[in-house]
């Protein structure tokens, strides 16, 4: 018999480079265990330490196989989504050490935090569509966990945006040599621009197939899922407001190192 590798192995595997980073998360969803999917992005960590590795300026890798295809209930996709979601803010809060302590050093961690967080929000929102297509009438739990996860992968990546792309670069820029800063960051703006727009298609096609949906509440007759409620980005106001703030920042990062 096999032995099971252990949650903290792979969470150490996963962390040594952005290769390991892709691998390991297929292998953990091959395994096909939602609990130790859930508990291995709950507790992933990649070190203020790691970065220096080549490819950081490459397009992101893309996900395959049953990382984007093996999809469970909802409520075991709000477990793997709440591992996720754990994962992406404690990283959130590196960058944000990072503009309070800037260094060439650190440029490379920054980048490849950076590069994780994108792959990741990519894997949710395909992750999420996939999931929105299992039912064409879903229980007022099941709609709530679907805009939960939805709101959670946008609003997740303006943070990081905002830092990444405002309060860290303004912290290199003002700190370290111009130069040698351009050379590290290269044209990372390109590989930020491309996620922006992954994020508009993503969103279209959730809100195509949410207008496809029925919210069927106990006792009470079926109802389109709302397109607004409770202060989420459902709404047009918000949706407008959440565009125009990342399409500044990502024009910030962009001028900010010379484009």
């Amino acid at each position: 018999m096999a032995k099971v590798v252990t949650i903290a192995s792979l969470v150490r595997t996963a962390a040594k480079s952005e290769t390991h980073f892709v691998d390991t998360i297929h292998a953990v969803f091959d395994e096909g265990d939602v609990e130790r999917i859930a508990e291995f992005f709950d507790r992933l960590n990649i070190p203020r330490s790691t970065g220096a590795e080549a490819g950081l300026l490459d397009p992101l890798p893309v996900l395959q196989g049953t990382a984007r295809d093996q999809i469970w209930d909802f409520a075991a996709e709000a477990k793997i989504g709440a591992g996720m979601q754990r994962f992406l803010e404690r990283h959130v809060r590196k960058i944000k050490w990072h503009a309070g302590h800037p260094s060439i050093e650190g440029t490379e961690n920054v980048l490849l935090v950076f590069r994780a967080a994108m792959v990741t929000t990519t894997l949710r929102l395909v992750r999420l569509k996939k999931l929105m297509d299992t039912k064409d009438e879903l229980t007022p739990i099941e709609w709530a966990i679907t805009r939960d996860l939805m709101n959670k992968s946008y609003l997740t990546f303006r943070n990081f945006l905002k830092l990444t792309g405002s309060n860290w670069i303004d912290a290199v820029q003002s700190t370290l040599d111009q130069e040698e800063l351009a050379a590290k960051i290269g044209n990372f703006y390109e590989l930020v621009d491309a996620e922006v727009r992954t994020l508009e298609d993503h969103k279209e096609l959730l809100e195509e197939r949410r207008m496809l949906l029925t919210v069927c509440p106990e006792g009470w007759p079926p109802v389109k899922p709302p397109g607004y409620f409770s202060g989420d980005l459902l709404g047009r106001g918000p949706w407008k407001q959440y565009w125009d703030n990342v399409n500044s920042r990502a024009h910030h990062f962009r001028e900010s190192v010379g484009y």
